[in-house]
C-alpha cells in the first residue's frame, strides 16, 4: 500500500502535466496557420482526453457544465443552427458552422474544460500565462521574417498593412504580459520589459487604430483593477520622448499621425461603407436574417451591389462589425443569442475575478480582458471570428468546475 500511493501520485501528475500540455500547444498554435496538421492532431489529443474522461466520470463531470455559460453557448450554437435553417444558400451556411460553430467553438469549449476540470487553478492560471507568452515569442519569429522578405522586395518596415491580421494574437497575448508586471522579482520585470518592448513594435505595425483602441481600453481596466499607476506612468512617457523625438526629426509624421488618430471614418465603414452597406442589406430582412457565414455575406452583398449605387465598395470585404455579422445571419435571434452569450462569459469571469486571488484571479482577469478587447472593442470595428471565444469559455468552465461541483 505504501508502494502505491507514491506511484498513485506519479501517475496523477504526468496526467495534470498531459493535460495541460495539450492546452497550452493549443493556445500557442491556435493563432498560425501553416501547420494544420500539427493543429489537427493536438485538436484530436484534446478530443479523445476529455471523451475518456466523460466516459470515466459520466455520472458527475457534466456538473461542471450546469450553469449559465454553457447555457448561452448551447443556445448560441441553436441560433447558428437556425441560420443555417433559413439560410439563402444552406451548403454554405453549413459548410462554414461546420467548421467554426460545432466544432471550433461548441467542441473546443467542452473539451478544454472537460481536459482541465481537476486541474489545480493556480496551474491553469501559470499555464495560460506562459502560453500566450510563448506565442508572442514565436510570432516574433514569424513577423521578424514577413518583414525581412518585405523588405527584399522593397517595402519598408511600418508601411505595409499587411501586418494587421495579428491584431486578435496581439490582444489575447497583451493582459499576458501585463500580468508580468505584478509578479515580484527582477527577472520577471525584464521579461516583461523585454517582451513589452517586442510587443509595441509588433503592435505599431498593424497600423491599425482599431487595435490599439482595444489594446487600450483593456490596458485602463487593467490599471484601475490592480490600481498601478506606476506602469501607466512610464507608458506615457515613453510614448512622450518618442513623439518628441520623431517630431524634432520629421514634425509632419507627428501631424499626419494625429490626424489619423481623429479621423472617424477613414476606412469607409459607415454612411455606404462596409457597415453602412451591411445595415442597409439587414434592414431588408431583419428579423429573420439570411444565413450564417461570411462566404455567404459576400455572395448576398454582391448580388445585391447594384441596386445600392452609393455603396463605396462594389464587391463585399465583410461587413467590419460582429454584431451586424451575427445579424446578418440570424436576424434578432442571432443578436439575442450572440449578446447573451458575450454577457454571460464577461459575468462569468467578472465574478471569477471578484471570488479569487493570486494566480486564479490572474487568470480571470487575463480572460475578461480578451473578452473586452477584442469581442467589444474590436468587435465593433472588424468582424471578429467568434469562434475565438471557444479558449476563454473553456477555461472559464474549468476554473469555475470545483464550484459547480460543490453546487451540483
Amino acid at each position: 500500500m505504501s508502494l502505491a500511493l507514491p506511484l498513485q501520485r506519479r501517475d496523477l501528475d504526468w496526467q495534470s502535466i498531459w493535460n495541460r500540455t495539450i492546452v497550452f500547444l493549443f493556445i500557442t498554435t491556435y493563432f498560425f496557420d501553416g501547420i494544420s496538421r500539427y493543429k489537427h492532431m493536438i485538436s484530436a489529443a484534446i478530443y479523445i482526453t476529455g471523451l475518456v474522461y466523460i466516459i470515466q466520470q459520466r455520472k458527475k463531470i457534466f456538473s461542471i457544465l450546469k450553469n449559465n455559460l454553457f447555457l448561452s453557448l448551447a443556445i448560441f450554437t441553436v441560433a447558428m443552427i437556425y441560420a443555417i435553417t433559413i439560410s439563402v444558400e444552406p451548403s454554405l451556411s453549413l459548410k462554414r458552422a461546420s467548421n467554426s460553430i460545432f466544432e471550433k467553438l461548441f467542441l473546443v469549449s467542452i473539451m478544454i474544460a472537460m481536459v482541465l476540470h481537476r486541474e489545480d487553478n493556480k496551474k491553469i492560471a501559470h499555464m495560460l500565462v506562459l502560453a500566450l507568452a510563448t506565442t508572442l515569442v514565436i510570432l516574433t519569429g514569424t513577423e521578424l521574417h514577413q518583414y525581412i522578405e518585405e523588405y527584399k522586395v522593397g517595402i519598408i518596415p511600418f508601411t505595409s498593412f499587411e501586418h494587421r491580421r495579428i491584431s486578435d494574437t496581439l490582444i489575447f497575448i497583451f493582459p499576458a504580459i501585463l500580468t508580468l508586471w505584478t509578479i515580484p522579482g527582477a527577472k520577471y520585470k525584464t521579461i516583461f520589459f523585454v517582451l513589452a518592448a517586442i510587443f509595441a513594435i509588433l503592435m505599431l505595425g498593424t497600423l491599425q487604430r482599431g487595435t490599439w483602441l482595444s489594446l487600450l481600453v483593456p490596458a485602463l481596466i487593467w490599471a484601475i483593477a490592480k490600481r498601478e499607476w506606476k506602469l501607466p506612468l512610464l507608458a506615457a512617457l515613453v510614448i512622450g520622448v518618442g513623439l518628441f523625438t520623431v517630431h524634432q526629426k520629421d514634425p509632419q509624421q507627428v501631424k499626419t499621425l494625429f490626424h489619423k488618430l481623429q479621423q472617424t471614418d477613414s476606412s469607409g465603414r459607415y454612411e455606404n461603407g462596409t457597415q453602412g452597406a451591411a445595415l442597409d442589406l439587414i434592414l431588408e430582412n431583419p428579423i429573420k436574417g439570411y444565413g450564417f457565414g461570411n462566404d455567404l455575406y459576400h455572395h448576398v452583398y454582391n448580388k445585391r451591389s447594384p441596386s445600392y449605387p452609393d455603396w463605396r465598395f462594389k464587391e463585399s470585404i465583410g461587413p467590419h462589425n460582429l454584431t451586424l455579422s451575427i445579424w446578418f445571419a440570424g436576424g434578432v435571434i442571432g443578436v439575442a443569442a450572440l449578446y447573451y452569450l458575450l454577457a454571460s462569459a464577461l459575468v462569468s469571469s467578472i465574478k471569477g475575478y471578484r471570488e479569487n486571488n493570486g494566480p486564479a484571479q490572474d487568470a480571470f482577469l487575463i480572460l475578461t480582458l480578451i473578452l473586452i478587447g477584442d469581442f467589444i472593442v474590436r468587435g465593433a470595428f472588424e468582424t471578429v471570428r467568434i469562434e475565438n471565444i471557444a479558449v476563454i469559455i473553456g477555461i472559464l468552465l474549468a476554473l469555475h468546475a470545483k464550484k459547480y461541483y460543490v453546487e451540483n
